[in-house]
């Protein structure tokens, strides 16, 4: 008996991947993971400490606005309860609060969710007068990872008339 072609589909061979074809796409997945994962480590790491600065940011202009508001002098002080904070006084790395200086009434609290090191170049916190002028010429925060194979830092610095400027590394120059 014969068929019309059109009627009956044709069979196709269809095959898969061999063992040795999966294998070597796995491997090269595999290599190009690993050449990856320390690029990818060192971008989370920098979004960590560049996350850590901007807060540091915010929470100074926004102290600099509540002083002006409530016309009273506030501090931003460290806070010392993490597991990896240093126990000197110019360590940062736990956050930071601002408070009222007269009645050390706590205003806003921001804590570090990472274990960064946060410096800052004095052992007292930082005051806020009431026309909103931050603390003194010269005064820095250096953010740094403690990941020493990375050495990422940012360097939050305090010029005249109270203006804040970052910059990469470890100096305000």
């Amino acid at each position: 008996m014969q068929t019309l072609g059109f009627l009956l589909s044709q069979r196709h061979n269809l095959r898969g991947f061999s063992l040795v074809e999966l294998l070597a796409c796995l491997a090269i997945m595999a290599i190009t993971a690993a050449l990856a994962a320390p690029n990818w480590q060192r971008f989370q790491e920098r979004g960590r400490v560049e996350a850590t600065r901007d807060q540091l940011v915010n929470d100074l202009q926004s102290a600099r606005l509540r002083a002006m508001q409530r016309g009273e002098t506030l501090q931003l002080a460290r806070l010392r309860d993490c597991t990896w904070g240093a126990s000197t006084n110019n360590d940062w790395s736990c956050g930071w609060e601002l408070r009222v200086k007269s009645s050390q009434a706590v205003l806003q609290t921001s804590q570090s969710p990472t274990p960064l090191q946060v410096t800052f170049s004095k052992s007292e916190p930082l005051d806020i007068s009431q026309r909103g002028d931050l603390g003194t010429v010269g005064d820095r925060w250096v953010i740094k990872s403690r990941q020493i194979a990375f050495n990422i830092a940012n360097t939050l610095c305090l010029s005249s008339a109270s203006r804040l400027r970052w910059q990469s590394g470890e100096s305000c120059s």
